[in-house]
């Protein structure tokens, strides 16, 4: 596919999702009584993209569509297409967004990705540094450990937001953050525009770290405590390369964990700030049919970016900035911000500005649950779950 340049990237969000993934979904007939080790007949056959960097452009198209306002080049998929019947369905799928992809056959070459950090070195001559980078999933064969980090690096400036949704490359990673973050002018709440965030599950956070954790479970206070700190302690890099962890518990409460900003802070003097989002009771849509739960995360960390997005740039009024967000959707985003953050310190206020942002995904990923099609969703019911949820707690637990 054609390059076109990106003419205004400072404002675009880009997604780093190399993988591309075509996807089937045989879909039963709603009668079917399933038993396992049973033949059972399909009624249909669906098919679409299914990589997690294509979830979030869905999702985020999802969004923009939602005001019918032009948003040309708002969102970007920097991605790998196999060759062939299904590098073509590939493509054909991924029509609805701007897609900036390489074509390659079984591993990644040097010269394919060179070709990939060609084409977003021009992408960030011509427009800038991205308004925002998303980072998905695992990486396809060849790609070297730093392959993430090397494509942030050429992509990000200390305004940028960031949003990483994989552990892949995580250490390189972290450290072209922390050498873009950690600066001086960066530490100043009052002025910093950038910053990153780690969206991972909370199984997913045990596991990394060595914590013992059942996935059906709630994870416990002990648990996200421990895993934290050990989090910290593994990637030593993550102080001043994030802000926060953007922690899903499937069916339970999400938890957003503010990262410390010096190593002091990991001494046992402090406690982590924590705040536990609500859960969406989908109980009440499940007694009146299935539920299609694949995709939901993505569309998490499409909607926890969009959203930060938009209320990382609202405070500068005169400053035209057209995101992915709708604007009616970001008024209200606004105005729940500013209920929670009431007589709240200034960084206290920084971090209901992210929780907003967290509980604006997860009512997003849980309207994606009512929605055959991965990560596609109705904004009318995001908005309404989001609406009805309560004011995260904000709590603090001590390190161990």
């Amino acid at each position: 596919m054609p390059v076109t340049p990106a003419n205004a990237l400072s404002q675009s969000v880009v997604i780093i999702g190399l993988n591309a993934a075509l996807q089937k979904r045989f879909v039963l007939p709603p009668s079917t009584n399933l038993e396992p080790g049973n033949v059972h007949r399909a009624h249909r056959v669906d098919t679409g993209v299914g990589g997690k960097g294509q979830d979030v452009g869905v999702a985020m198209s999802c969004l923009m569509q939602s005001d019918g306002a032009v948003r040309e080049n708002a969102v970007l998929l920097a991605q790998f297409l196999g060759q062939g019947a299904e590098g073509e369905a590939v493509e054909e799928c991924s029509s609805i967004k701007n897609v900036y992809d390489d074509k390659t056959s079984g591993a990644v070459t040097s010269d394919e990705m060179l070709e990939l950090q060609g084409k977003i070195d021009d992408m960030a001559k011509e427009g800038g540094r991205a308004s925002c980078v998303c980072i998905m999933g695992s990486m396809p064969p060849g790609c070297e450990d730093n392959t993430y980090a090397e494509l942030t690096e050429r992509l990000i400036g200390k305004e940028s937001l960031v949003l990483i949704d994989s552990v892949i490359g995580l250490d390189p990673l972290l450290a072209v953050l922390k050498s873009t973050f950690d600066t001086d002018d960066n530490k100043d709440t009052k002025t910093s525009r950038g910053g990153a965030a780690l969206k991972l599950n909370a199984a997913e956070l045990c596991k990394l770290t060595g914590v013992s954790k059942s996935e059906a479970d709630r994870v416990t206070m002990e648990e996200l405590a421990a895993s934290t700190q050990g989090f910290i302690v593994k990637y030593t890099n993550a102080i001043g390369a994030l802000d926060y962890l953007c922690i899903t518990d499937g069916k339970f409460p999400g938890y957003l964990v503010e990262i410390p900003k010096s190593a002091s802070s990991t001494s046992g003097n402090d406690d982590f700030r924590t705040w536990q989002l609500p859960a969406v009771d989908l109980s009440k849509q499940a007694k009146e049919g299935p539920l299609y739960p694949i995709g939901a995360g993505d569309t998490v960390a499409a909607g926890t970016l969009a959203a930060w997005q938009y209320l990382n740039h609202q405070p500068s009024s005169s400053e035209r900035f057209i995101g992915v967000v709708p604007s009616k959707i970001g008024e209200r985003l606004s105005t729940v911000q500013s209920e929670w953050s009431k007589e709240a310190s200034s960084g206290g206020d920084k971090g209901y500005k992210m929780a907003t942002a967290f509980a604006f995904g997860l009512a997003c990923g849980s309207a994606s649950c009512l929605q055959e099609e991965n990560s596609v969703f109705e904004v009318e019911d995001a908005v309404s779950f989001f609406s009805g949820m309560a004011k995260p707690a904000l709590q603090s637990y001590h390190v161990l």
